[in-house]
């Protein structure tokens, strides 16, 4: 819904013009068949009426001003209320006043007729509306029709101050995940082994037999991606390295969404959003800590995850997450860090895409993760190792390997 069509505009000016017509046909009729002294006086009420409804109407639609106000967060699927308060600083009598919000996709309204009624203008009128958080994302409220009617319902006018609208972020849920096993296994056996890599690399720069780093014992819910293996099994007792070596390789999920047009485009942004925060929840349980990289507000943003607390916290972050980029799909500062695999969840797989997914091609796994399409569309993406198709249950298939 997006204010009013044009046939709406066109029945209520045809309205007004037939209403005007019938009053002078009325008068015409006073004045030259029946009486002319009372079509006189018919003539001079069915000029000076409208003229005063008008002028009042006018000069109340000047001297409204209206806030809107709604919760910042919630969560999907839940029922609330936008409250839009009308005051108004004149004196004067106040016409009718009609009322239409036009929320963004994300949100279902109770009821999306337009709203008429009336105010007293000493006292401010609130007037409660009810919608539903349909989708999870940033979505925006915004007043799509406010005007005030004159008594006679023959004219309009359009309030002068209308409030902003309104942001509100619906908190996408963290789901449980089919069919993602095998790309949780490539995925921490590629940071495993660039682990390996990298401490292999900080043993030829010492003589100790811990290479690089400080230990100690094993103590209950110590992250089991710190374990030096190799240690333990000499000293025959689990034991933690203290620094951040360990964690320097984490592995890297980017968001590559494109603003949504229509229900369909929605429901898949949200379907991979809450799919990735459903790996993320993965990865976290299995001591691996993984960095999540989204763009808003024109610049990348990167949250670093290493348990589950922090993945519900990444979760209300997107829920007020525009995904507008500054030009680039992906996060270009990953290119310059050994993240050991890079998982892209795009909602618009092409030949652009593709080109920057190259050039992390030669720095571990890359793999992109995509809504399921129709039937009779394929998914075409190159530079990638493999690509994941994601169904609105989150079962998670694979097209290429």
């Amino acid at each position: 819904m997006k204010g009013r069509s044009k046939a709406t505009v066109f029945v209520e000016r045809f309205k007004t013009i037939m209403g005007l017509l019938m009053m002078a046909g009325m008068a015409y009729a006073f004045t030259h068949y029946l009486d002319a002294d009372i079509g006189v006086v018919v003539c001079a009420f069915l000029i000076l009426a409208p003229l005063i409804s008008a002028t009042l109407a006018g000069l109340a639609s000047k001297n409204i001003t209206a806030e809107m106000k709604s919760p910042d967060y919630l969560n999907k699927g839940r029922h609330f209320q936008t409250t839009v308060t009308l005051s108004a600083e004149s004196k004067l009598p106040i016409p009718f006043v009609r009322l239409q919000l036009q929320p963004d996709l994300n949100f279902e309204e109770d009821d999306p007729r337009m709203i008429q009624t009336a105010m007293v203008s000493a006292e401010p009128l609130e007037i409660p509306l009810g919608m539903t958080a349909k989708y999870a994302g940033c979505g925006y409220i915004s007043v799509g029709n406010l005007m005030v009617s004159d008594y006679l319902g023959l004219f309009t006018f359009p309030v002068k101050q209308i409030p902003d609208s309104v942001k509100v972020g619906v908190i996408p849920v963290i789901p449980s995940l089919t069919g993602a096993a095998t790309m949780l296994h490539t995925v921490s056996d590629a940071v495993l082994t660039m682990d390996e890599e990298e401490e292999e690399t900080s043993a030829s720069f010492t003589s100790q037999t811990t290479p690089g780093y400080i230990h100690r014992d094993y103590v209950a819910g110590d992250n089991l991606k710190r374990i030096n293996w190799k240690l333990s099994a000499k000293r025959n007792r689990l034991m933690v390295r203290m620094d951040e070596a360990a964690s320097a390789v984490r592995p890297a999920l980017v968001l590559d969404f494109r603003p949504e047009g229509d229900e369909i485009s929605l429901k898949h942004r949200e379907t991979l959003m809450e799919g990735a925060l459903g790996f993320l929840s993965l990865l976290v349980k299995q001591g691996v800590p993984c960095t999540l990289r989204y763009a808003s507000e024109g610049s990348w943003k990167c949250l670093i995850l290493e348990n589950e607390d922090a993945v519900e916290s990444a979760a209300v972050e997107l829920a007020t997450a525009d995904f507008q980029n500054d030009g680039n799909r992906i996060d270009l500062t990953v290119m310059s860090e050994r993240a050991g695999a890079y998982l892209v969840y795009t909602t618009l797989p092409d030949s652009l895409l593709s080109a920057q997914l190259t050039q992390l091609h030669d720095k571990g796994y890359v793999a992109c993760v995509v809504p399921k399409p129709p039937e009779d569309e394929q998914t075409e993406i190159s530079g990638v190792d493999a690509i994941w198709q994601m169904d609105e249950n989150f079962s998670m298939t694979a097209i290429q390997k």
